[in-house]
């Protein structure tokens, strides 16, 4: 099935900001709820979560 989608995309630097910060988030959430559903116990899960955590802010200060 195809589906077609038309983005009206911002164009101030405000608004590219704002659509930068909702992304990461919406992002953020899914992460959140593929760990929440892992077959783990939550001692892993959360390991796992200050592993990823852990790489982005290297990935940062790089």
């Amino acid at each position: 099935m195809l589906i077609e989608i038309f983005m009206v995309l911002p164009k101030s630097p405000q608004g590219k900001a704002q659509l930068q910060k909702e992304i990461a988030r919406f992002h953020a959430e899914q992460a959140k709820k593929m760990i929440e559903r892992l077959p783990c116990p939550t001692e892993q899960k959360l390991e796992l979560l200050d592993s990823v955590v852990r790489r982005l802010s290297d990935k940062e200060s790089k």
